[in-house]
């Protein structure tokens, strides 16, 4: 009896221990020794944007806020800078500035500033005050204990120009002004012109800002058929296809019979335009194909031929293709979809049919030229007033508003060459001119472009 009753009180103790311990109004806190800055946002900016009335000349200032969920922010914890990779818009006011800044176990954070004396300053972070971040602002966070922190370096990027501003730049070369009739093609990093001079076509090379003539000239209509692929510029000369990397060494690829013009390339194809209709070669020019059609050879165009290539969103190695060119007075456009890889069937050209519901077709213009610039079709020709553009892979056409051509050249009614380059570079020269003007959107060259 004893026995149990000595166990009975000892359990009844550990009890009334136990409970003793859950009933204490102290609560025990964890100091930790490391930090870092966990998250960075920004909560509110306001946007000062410029606009200019009808008349050109009167303009006003505005403020708006700035959506700012969508610029997303990087933690560099190795390097310990804080930044955005998409820049903000310009006119952005980078001086006062919303931010959320999280720590890691909720250690304090402080901000580096410089006083008026330019010192150093540490001021305690808040998200309700604004920050200048005109300049990088440093900032520190602590750890619970207080005894270490972190610095970080925080760089808000801001957009100093506008993003969708076209502008022409122009560089002349005095022996173009002899050369009419012309086609323009890029190959990496370097772009080419042929034109006539004298009956022959001639061809010059700019490249490491110095033009250079070409030490071989080729046929009257060899200006014509040209077309650059994977690294290599080609030229029918006549009825022999030749190749080239540098424009120096040329090499004799095919000799072809029955071809009226070569049309383009993409990475995988060289098309050509026949006598019977339209062929390609997936060997680099030694071996050509009938392609199939889906309407009569005889609706192809006939002159100022276009061949664009444009690379498809959705699947790899495939490509859009357009044929754009005149033919009776009338604009002619012929698409189809190339897919390369094992197991793909080969699609047929199609011909855009007339349709009385569509009352934004391309007019025919002569000597048009058309190029695809970063997704958007443009076209240009005829009295050289309006560029063009569409949307929609040729379907449906525009007068555009972005894109403008060379004050000097509007209203010419010249022959024309235009051509794309890389990162959004447009190209573009007149028949006997020396001077060859180029362009960009502004957003074409920023960073996320290189």
């Amino acid at each position: 009896m004893i026995k149990k009753f000595l166990a009975f009180a000892c359990m009844a103790l550990a009890l009334f221990a136990f409970s003793s311990c859950l009933n204490s109004d102290e609560d025990e806190i964890t100091y930790y020794d490391d930090t870092a800055v966990t998250a960075f946002s920004l909560s509110a900016v306001n946007r000062y944007i410029h606009t200019t009335a009808s008349d050109g000349v009167t303009d006003s200032v505005y403020k708006t806020s700035l959506t700012v969920s969508g610029y997303a922010f990087s933690i560099d914890q190795q390097q310990r800078l804080i930044y955005n990779p998409d820049s903000l818009p310009v006119g952005t006011d980078a001086a006062h500035v919303l931010a959320t800044i999280s720590s890691k176990n909720s250690g304090s954070i402080v901000l580096n500033l410089k006083n008026k004396a330019g010192q150093d300053s540490l001021v305690y972070y808040s998200s309700a005050d604004s920050i200048d971040f005109t300049n990088p602002v440093r900032v520190r966070v602590y750890n619970t204990q207080g005894t270490a922190y972190r610095e970080y370096t925080v760089k808000l990027n801001v957009h100093q120009q506008e993003g969708d501003v076209f502008k022409w730049n122009a560089m002349d070369a005095p022996a173009l002004q002899t050369v009419t009739d012309r086609r323009m093609v890029v190959n990496g990093e370097e772009l080419y012109l042929f034109g006539l001079k004298n009956g022959a076509t001639v061809g010059y090379v700019y490249s490491n800002q110095t033009w250079k003539q070409l030490s071989r000239s080729f046929g009257g209509d060899a200006y014509k058929n040209v077309a650059v692929q994977q690294g290599s510029v080609y030229v029918l000369d006549g009825n022999a296809l030749l190749r080239t990397s540098d424009g120096e060494q040329w090499q004799t690829v095919a000799t072809l019979s029955g071809v009226k013009q070569l049309l383009g390339a993409t990475p995988a194809r060289l098309y050509a335009l026949t006598d019977a209709g339209l062929s390609y070669s997936s060997d680099r020019g030694a071996v050509w194909t009938a392609d199939a059609l889906d309407d009569a050879a005889g609706n192809l165009p006939e002159t100022d031929l276009n061949f664009v290539c444009s690379a498809a969103v959705t699947n790899d190695n495939t490509y859009n293709l357009l044929l754009i060119g005149n033919r009776n007075g009338k604009t002619v456009t012929w698409a189809k979809v190339e897919e390369n890889g094992n197991g793909v069937q080969s699609q047929p050209w199609y011909l855009f049919t007339d349709d009385e519901y569509n009352q934004k077709t391309l007019p025919s213009l002569s000597n048009l030229q058309v190029v695809n610039c970063e997704g958007k079709l443009l076209a240009v020709g005829g009295d050289l007033k309006t560029i063009y553009s569409s949307l929609d892979q040729g379907l449906t056409w525009s007068a555009e508003t972005t894109y403008m051509l060379p004050t000097a050249l509007v209203g010419a009614s010249v022959p024309a060459a235009m051509t794309m380059g890389q990162k959004g570079m447009i190209y573009f020269s007149t028949s006997a001119s020396p001077a060859v003007y180029y362009g960009r959107l502004t957003r074409y060259g920023w960073a996320e472009y290189e």
